[in-house]
């Protein structure tokens, strides 16, 4: 090879198409390939790198040990209930796939299984992978394996190939977005055969709330929902995600009510002044409840899910939510409910142990003999905890459970929203105001870009409701606080001292839209979509405008891919002048030299003077060696001249 040549000049041999197939293919399998069977990938490549000729004992050997290698990674799973799971039984093929390839890699001889075995991997393992990571690099890989075929085809150099691959890559694109948004797709009713992918997150929330150790709250980071509002995001008051409902006091903890009195008749709305709708990522938890945002006006829809709501408003799945789950919700946040509120309900929230705790009950006796109206006696409790002298800490000293009410306003007063709710909703209870608690998430606006909200962990809330004039009325009770712990404070507010917050929660923002609408875009996404273009013409005009737009930016964009590279700067500089030449029909002959040409053209168009001026620039640029910044914009300035004339 020549000095001249270049690196984009190299062509490669079929096997080493297919190997940087192969590696493209393999890296992120990598990841959920079990050690064993790793091992035995390092010793392929090192027999591939040593470029020894196998043997058939080699062949033997090695594909005993591809057999032993496989046994030994999906030891422990071969039983009944294992090999139901169709994610084990895909891992099993991965494996298979792997030892067969690497056994006819090893014989340097290129067939058909060999050749299509880089398209079944990676169709394998989609069933692992659901990210937006992913998704980038599955385009990656089949850009990588379009490039492949073209090499292979043409036989041409890698510079040739890659501009030719990026090119039919742009010709696809907005015809993959027509057939991405019409194309029919299939909803799966009963099934999810694991194209979900392995992410488990468990929460604390579990219908229930505890006083004692279990109640300790952890400032996690770790994101429990995604939720994207139609239009603005609602304001801080009004981001309260309900998850149970609470009546029973248990002593050290609270739960809802007995399951057969749960399905009682929905107190149905009678005025909805304010309404919202939202979409929700919710992440897994193991637990079976769906938070809405305030009080829901119906249930949501999901595919595959069978969801309940009780008469408390509250959204239940019949089964645990062990991937990620995807509804659209939409929540009165002003409203009235039609008729009051019935009997049992309102008679297990005014249950209430008087002898448990003394003190409370004392100071509740007092509140009631002073006024018989509830809003009144509202006020006094509020204004007892407000004089209580209490402090919000995240790490609180344990109540005595068998009197937690007065342990927290008259002794430890210390605690976070669990003790406030609690105490609060007894000692309401004690002044004759049925009340319950709340258990879920507040929503925190720092969290949020534009109309997308992230909550999180840390996010996790309890407060209390009260029964006033036959509705239901939310109380922020940890407001009645004193004062903050120190060291609660800097945990609370860690998500404001994040120097890379915004960062993070953009790029969240980011993978929340790009999995809405690309990962996650099902037939009901799809009937909805069509439903709003039949109903909305503004919106057709947008979806026909943002496809001309793609196309614009890929056909300009192809266009400066096959745009002749030019590595000589100074016949690129040229070039426009030649091309305007050439077009009044003096054409440049083979062989023929720059000053020739130049010359030919002035003898027949003695006008154009600055053309002498052109040729001797360029002359004194390319044989005077005077290659510098000055006398390149001086060609460049008589060029554009002459360009300019007609």
């Amino acid at each position: 090879m020549s000095s001249s040549n270049t690196s984009h000049d190299i062509k490669l041999s079929d096997l080493r198409h297919l190997d940087i197939a192969y590696i493209v293919i393999l890296l992120p399998l990598l990841l959920i390939i079990k050690a064993p069977m790793l091992l035995f990938m390092t010793m392929i490549l090192a027999m591939l790198l040593f470029r020894k000729e196998p043997t058939t004992l080699t062949l033997l050997l090695t594909t005993l040990a591809g057999i032993i290698a496989l046994f030994l990674s999906m030891y422990g799973a071969f039983n009944f209930a294992g090999l139901s799971r169709l994610k084990l039984f895909l891992e099993l093929l991965i494996y298979l796939l792997i030892l067969a390839v690497s056994l006819q890699r090893l014989t340097r001889e290129i067939n058909f299984y060999l050749l299509l075995s880089p398209i079944l991997i990676l169709a394998l393992s989609l069933f692992f992978f659901h990210s937006i990571v992913m998704l980038g690099y599955v385009v990656f890989e089949i850009f990588v394996l379009l490039w492949a075929i073209l090499s292979h085809r043409m036989q041409g150099s890698f510079d040739e190939t890659i501009r030719l691959a990026g090119t039919m890559f742009l010709f696809s694109l907005p015809w993959v977005v027509i057939l991405f948004i019409f194309f029919p797709r299939i909803s799966f009713e009963h099934a999810t055969y694991g194209f979900k992918g392995e992410i488990e997150r468990k929460t604390g929330h579990d219908g229930t709330m505890y006083l004692d150790g279990n109640a300790l709250f952890v400032p996690s980071d770790r994101v429990v929902m995604e939720v994207g509002f139609e239009g603005a995001l609602p304001p801080a008051h009004q981001l309260y995600f309900r998850g149970s409902m609470l009546y029973l006091d248990k002593k050290d903890h609270w739960e809802p009510m007995p399951k057969h009195l749960q399905n009682r008749p929905l107190q149905p709305y009678k005025n909805i002044e304010e309404s919202i709708r939202y979409k929700v990522t919710l992440y897994p938890t193991q637990k079976n409840w769906l938070y809405m945002l305030d009080m829901p006006i119906e249930r949501p829809e999901i595919d595959n899910q069978k969801l309940m709501m009780d008469a408390d408003f509250i959204i239940t799945s019949k089964k645990k939510i062990i991937e990620p789950l995807h509804y659209q919700a939409s929540s009165a946040l002003k409203y009235e409910l039609r008729g009051r509120v019935d009997t049992i309900t309102r008679n297990i929230s005014l249950s209430v142990d008087r002898d448990a705790n003394p003190v409370s009950w004392q100071r509740a006796k007092e509140i009631k003999e002073s006024t018989d109206i509830s809003q009144e006696r509202v006020k006094k409790v509020i204004q007892l905890f407000q004089k209580s002298d209490l402090t919000y800490t995240l790490k609180p000293k344990p109540l005595d459970l068998n009197n937690s009410t007065d342990s927290f306003l008259f002794d430890s007063k210390l605690g976070y929203c669990v003790h406030f709710a609690s105490s609060f909703v007894t000692m309401s209870r004690m002044v004759g105001v049925p009340a319950r608690v709340v258990t879920g998430y507040l929503g925190n606006p720092s969290n949020s870009v534009n109309n997308y909200l992230a909550v999180k962990e840390r996010n996790a809330h309890a407060w209390a409701e009260l029964l006033i004039d036959g509705r239901w009325v939310r109380y922020e009770t940890t407001s009645w606080a004193s004062k903050i712990e120190e060291e609660s404070q800097e945990l609370l507010n860690q998500d404001n001292t994040k120097k890379d917050k915004d960062t993070n929660l953009y790029l969240m923002y980011i993978k929340y839209q790009v999995e809405t609408w690309i990962l996650h875009y099902s037939h009901f996404r799809q009937l909805q979509l069509l439903d709003k273009a039949r109903k909305d013409p503004i919106f057709i005009a947008k979806f026909v405008a943002s496809i001309l737009f793609l196309i614009l930016i890929s056909f300009l964009t192809i266009r400066y891919i096959r745009r002749p590279k030019c590595e000589d700067k100074l016949l690129c500089l040229m070039r426009p002048l030649v091309e305007r030449v050439e077009k009044e029909g003096y054409i440049r002959e083979d062989g023929e030299t720059m000053h020739r040409f130049l010359l030919r053209y002035l003898e027949a168009k003695p006008d154009h003077t600055e053309i002498a001026e052109i040729d001797k620039l360029y002359q004194e640029i390319r044989y005077a060696d005077r290659k510098d910044a000055y006398m390149f914009n001086l060609l460049n300035k008589e060029i554009n001249l002459f360009l300019a004339k007609k």
